[in-house]
């Protein structure tokens, strides 16, 4: 008899687990399906003030009212980026919490000790820009034109200085990628943020740098520095001037993709219905000029193509550092 009555009360737990497992994925279900119902967080794993943050918050001062909920900024920095990163993964996945992403942010095991997380940790949701990087020189450098440049590292090996807006940087992989393509070596200066490349080669204290166009922009336009060419395919509308590199004969280009992700297993139908959103916010004229003044270079791709594309770019720069990395080491 107790061995029976024992069977049931084992029975009926079992099926009250069960029923609170049904209820909970229903639950689930529901709030995906009535997604947004509340407050949204964007987490920035940078600096209030900086192009990361500056980019994200003109996309979240118009997706507010796009999705009818109030769309909160939170910077959370420190870690080259990691902690942030970090954040973001660790997150609910329930929708209501994203962040900030770009080229450089799921490869950190590589670079940095107690790293846990990696592409596969986010769910990737839509870009919004792809930033080129403008070369300039010093003055003092005596270099005028992209060929100067690649003749004189040619004829004078790690010694023409390289500022970088950081190490690992955007900056940094452009640096990689025209070492590897041409056969060449710079010297490695790496600097906090582009800004203080660009016055480290204002004062002639660095040969060249590879800072975003709006960090140098003022020092262009004061005749500072020396702008010999951009980075990416087309040029760029706040310099029209400049020719791409391209257009000077060597077949490169390298630009910063900036998205918006999340973490890992967000319900597929709230990534679509937010990049719908996003899709809107894109398109809408004001907000394209505000980017415009922002020295950002607007480049939408939506979450059908982005999903595929965040891991192929993650693959890229994994085996771009896994590479220099190892030249590094045997050095």
């Amino acid at each position: 008899m107790k061995k029976r009555f024992g069977l049931v009360i084992v029975f009926l737990l079992l099926c009250s687990l069960t029923a609170f497992a049904a209820g909970q994925s229903d639950t689930d279900a529901k709030d995906s399906t009535n997604w947004p119902n509340k407050s949204i967080k964007v987490i920035v794993p940078y600096g209030a003030g900086g192009g990361a943050d500056i980019t994200v918050r003109l996309i979240t001062k118009w997706l507010e009212k796009e999705i009818g909920q109030p769309v909160i900024v939170a910077n959370i920095t420190g870690g080259s980026g990691t902690i942030g990163f970090s954040a973001i993964t660790e997150a609910k996945p329930d929708g209501y919490t994203f962040g900030y992403g770009d080229c450089n942010m799921s490869n950190g095991k590589l670079l940095f000790e107690g790293i846990k997380y990696d592409n596969t940790s986010f769910s990737p949701i839509a870009q919004f820009a792809n930033d080129p990087h403008i070369l300039i020189v010093s003055k003092k450098s005596g270099i005028k034109t992209l060929s100067d440049l690649i003749n004189k590292v040619k004829a004078n090996p790690d010694s023409v200085t390289f500022g970088l807006g950081g190490a690992w940087s955007s900056h940094d992989f452009l640096r990689i990628k025209l070492e590897n393509q041409l056969g060449i070596k710079f010297r490695r200066m790496p600097f906090q943020g582009g800004a203080a490349a660009v016055t480290a080669v204002a004062g002639g204290n660095c040969d060249v740098a590879v800072p975003f166009v709006s960090e140098a922009l003022a020092q262009i336009q004061a005749g500072n520095v020396i702008p010999i060419a951009i980075s990416s395919d087309k040029r760029n509308n706040m310099v029209p001037n400049i020719p791409t590199m391209k257009e000077q004969g060597l077949d490169f280009s390298h630009a910063m993709w900036r998205a918006l992700v999340g973490p890992a297993d967000i319900p597929e139908n709230i990534l679509i219905k937010l990049d719908a959103m996003l899709s809107k916010v894109f398109a809408n004229p004001e907000y394209q000029k505000e980017v415009a003044l922002a020295g950002s270079t607007m480049e939408y791709m939506p979450y059908s193509q982005f999903k595929e594309y965040f891991h192929k770019s993650h693959d890229n720069y994994n085996k771009l550092i896994t590479d220099a990395l190892k030249s590094t080491d045997n050095k």
